[in-house]
């Protein structure tokens, strides 16, 4: 197994970690080996410490009980002919959860659940657990056909479930999702998120409206079903070659890769939407919005190329070695046309096949190394790449009519609900009258009016693909023998990037202001400092459901990254070894253009606007790792160590793309973090710093005149500059071989958190709820979510023969 962390050659499409596995084959020798490992509870210190109780905790993330079985076997049927080899692995861990809970599922078990995890008296309940079990097993067959020509063929199925997607928050007994990926072969893959057996009820029932998905404060917290119901299952077929020329000074390389398949996707959710409840001053989850879902859905998108062809040349020149090469790459994606869909809130008509813009692009590889002083102790680097952004379905999936995932990240499906009965459950069909109808309690007014009936985006037809340029330079020099050090600057550059326009409502920016008739500004003020924040509401409802979006390159949509490692690695005498190093880097973005049509992304604060993340004052975050192996000279032991210390874990959105695939995120503000959701009935709890003097006015409505576009989602923050605090872990290991013959069996103990730290890296909410103490919210805000497991000692052994 090699691994690839930095530049990138012309094979590789993309950037990042690249890994290249040999697979096993078996040999011409019987061999095996078997891993064993066991964790309990009974092996785990307690690290709710009283700062985490002074927070609000009262439990933290466990391991209940944890169990996993390796075992591989190998060796010929045929010598010299055919070998097999196979491998199984029985894993099972059961988490108990930080600050969940099991109640009864009904609105008054949670709420008792809730006051008592709150110390508000009555009986803390159970603890959530979530249960995780694997299972997989593999066979290869490896003919040697001639002595130029393996053939090999392998089956490998893999059975993984989630019996419950836990969160801090309520989880009654009957609440899971079961996560079953159970076949892949070469290049197919399945992957279902499903609701456990009795969460499932049957559309249109009075049941199935019941228990729709609940989310508090922004979070996952369920208390009858998790989220919808998804399908995934993309078929992935490739075709490559490639041919090396290599001499004593050169070594050339050329190939090409190509791969194509559909992607057929499903979703379906009791209920058809999301309730969301806000925790209020007395911690008591209360009704808020709802998030529509388009579903029931069905979708397929389809890769129709992906093809790279690429060259490479190595050339060596005295002490230089110089990497010059190229990958030109053609794409093409389509929508495959789907018959109509009809659902709660969706009319999906029935379209045909959608062809999206074609992309080709060269991306040049370059790279040059130089022994400085002609010793081979000494070497300096640079190197020059650009990659372009991942793609396969992306760019069809963000455009296809069908989509329920894309119509549900869009951010125009949330609406105010009102629980004008008191049962719990948002009521009402798709736009009925919310002012004169009692029985409709969700507010549609702000809701698009091509919602879930036509793709709400659409892109330009000259909309190009993405890419990063990538640039280092480095140093490495050996001290000693066995000793050597090194030093990176690492630089990236985010190219072509997409915006999202919505031409119902142009508009312009320059020089930090926008000019859109389309919008109203309004003062809103901090409920954490006081500090004036201006939003921009719709100047009408029927603005707000104006709403036809194409997406286009922004040349002044910038992200830059920068960062500095210092490495070291040391090899000791008596088979010592140490190494360790430090990384500092930081990001920063400015979307201020994109602005032009959502006047919102500006997030002015202060008068200040954060778009552009240079103003918010981003920290350098620098993490350090150092760990050792030393053999000791008593009855063959070696001791390991490993120490972490990790800069705090950024919280809110941080980059232009939401996850590895390349996907812009259009919706939410770059670095948001804090967020305070507010409504046209929201009122001001108090007045902090000297916002009374400005106009804010206790018990008075926040936005006196109501609100066009439904809801607010206030930024409380700078972007980029809300953080955990710092993650500091060491763990510690002993081990020793012991040989019987042709057996070798390695013991192990390992000691996790030896220091027993209770450090976190994420918390409950970033939803800011407003309390009558300025600066202060009620709720779970910022409260740890996700903390380091207590010290826990882990019984293993490895048995090789």
């Amino acid at each position: 197994m090699v691994y690839q962390t930095g530049g990138g050659t012309v094979d590789s499409p993309t950037g990042g970690v690249k890994i290249n596995m040999i697979p096993k084959e078996g040999g011409n020798r019987f061999s095996g080996s078997l891993f064993q490992g066991y964790e309990s509870s009974s092996l785990q210190s307690n690290n709710l410490t009283p700062r985490l109780a002074a927070a609000g905790l009262k439990s933290v993330d466990k391991i209940g009980t944890y169990d996993d079985t390796n075992a591989t076997v190998g060796g010929p049927i045929a010598k010299d002919k055919l070998w097999y080899f196979g491998s199984v692995r029985f894993f099972t861990v059961d988490r108990p959860i930080a600050s969940t809970y099991v109640s009864d599922g009904t609105r008054a078990g949670i709420l008792a659940c809730a006051n008592a995890l709150a110390g508000r008296g009555g009986t803390l309940c159970p603890q959530g657990v979530d249960p995780n079990h694997q299972y997989s097993g593999l066979v290869r067959l490896t003919w040697q056909a001639s002595p130029r020509n393996k053939l090999s063929g392998y089956y490998d199925r893999i059975h993984k479930v989630r019996g419950a997607a836990m969160s801090p928050g309520d989880d009654q007994t009957t609440s899971s999702v079961r996560w079953n990926s159970p076949v892949y072969m070469s290049n197919l893959e399945r992957y279902n998120n499903m609701y456990a057996a009795g969460i499932e009820k049957l559309y249109g029932t009075p049941e199935w409206f019941a228990t729709a998905r609940h989310n508090i404060d922004s979070g996952a917290s369920t208390n009858t079903a998790s989220t919808a119901e998804y399908g995934s299952y993309p078929d992935r077929y490739n075709m490559q070659a490639s041919a090396s020329y290599v001499t004593g000074s050169q070594a050339f390389k050329a190939g090409f890769q190509d791969s194509w398949g559909p992607y057929n996707q499903n979703l379906r959710a009791n209920a058809d939407l999301y309730q969301n409840y806000v925790t209020n001053a007395q911690g008591i989850p209360a009704p808020a919005t709802v998030t529509l879902l388009a579903t029931p859905s069905h979708w397929q998108d389809r890769l129709n190329a992906n093809l790279g062809i690429y060259g490479q040349d190595v050339m060596t020149f005295k002490r230089a070695t110089i990497t010059l090469g190229g990958r030109w790459e053609y794409i093409s994606e389509q929508v495959t046309g789907q018959d109509a869909q009809v659902g709660r809130f969706v009319n999906i008509p029935a379209f045909g096949d959608i062809q999206m813009p074609t992309w080709k692009n060269f991306s040049p590889r370059t790279s040059i190394v130089y022994d400085l002083f002609g010793t081979g102790k000494t070497a300096v680097r640079f190197g020059y790449n650009r990659f372009g952004v991942a793609a396969t379905t992306t760019l069809a999936s963000l455009y296809d009519p069908a989509a329920g995932t894309v119509i549900n990240a869009a951010g125009n499906n949330t609406a105010p609900w009102t629980d004008k009965n008191g049962d719990d459950i948002a009521q009402g069909s798709f736009r009925c009258d919310f002012a004169t109808d009692p029985g409709c309690e969700i507010n549609f007014a702000n809701i698009p009016a091509n919602f879930g009936v036509i793709s709400l985006a659409n892109p330009d037809p000259g909309l190009t693909r993405p890419y990063v340029d990538q640039f280092n330079v480095g140093a490495t020099h050996e001290l000693m023998r066995g000793v050597s050090v090194s030093a990176e600057w690492f630089h990236n550059d985010t190219k072509n990037s997409w915006e999202r326009n919505n031409v119902l409502r142009p508009g312009t920016y320059a020089n930090g202001v926008v000019t859109n008739p389309s919008y109203r500004p309004v003062t809103i003020f901090s409920p954490i400092d006081g500090s004036p924040i201006t939003m921009y509401d719709t100047v009408s409802t029927a603005t707000a459901r104006a709403v036809q979006n194409v997406d286009i390159n922004d040349s002044n949509v910038k992200q830059s990254y920068n960062a500095i490692e210092f490495n070291f690695n040391a090899r000791l005498p008596h088979g010592a070894r140490l190494f360790g190093g430090s990384a500092t880097d930081r990001t920063i973005a400015n979307t201020c253009s994109g602005a032009a049509t959502n006047p919102n992304f500006l997030i002015t604060i202060g008068g200040v606007n954060y778009c552009d993340q240079a103003n918010s004052g981003i920290p350098w975050r620098t993490q350090f790792k150092l760990a050792g192996t030393f053999p000791l000279p008593w009855y063959g032991l070696q001791v390991a160590a490993a120490l972490q210390a990790l800069p705090g874990y950024f919280l809110g959105t941080q980059a232009l793309t939401a996850g590895g695939a390349g996907v812009p995120n259009f919706t939410s503000y770059s670095g948001a973090a804090s967020t305070w959701t507010v409504t046209g009935t929201t009122t001001y709890a108090a007045c902090p710093g000297n916002s009374a003097s400005q106009g804010c006015v206790v018990g008075a409505r926040v936005v006196p005149a109501g609100i066009n576009s439904g809801t607010f989602t206030v930024p409380l923050d700078p972007p980029g500059t809300l953080l955990t605090p710092r993650v500091n872990q060491l763990d510690l290991s002993v081990s020793k071989r012991l040989t019987f013959g042709s057996v070798k069996i390695d013991p192990k103990l390992d000691i996790f958190n030896a220091l027993n730290s209770d450090d976190y890296y994420d918390v409950r909410t970033q939803a800011f709820t407003p309390s009558a103490t300025p600066g202060v919210s009620s709720g779970t805000y910022l409260q740890p979510g996700r903390i380091l497991q207590g010290r826990l000692l882990r019984i293993a052994a490895v048995v090789n023969w």
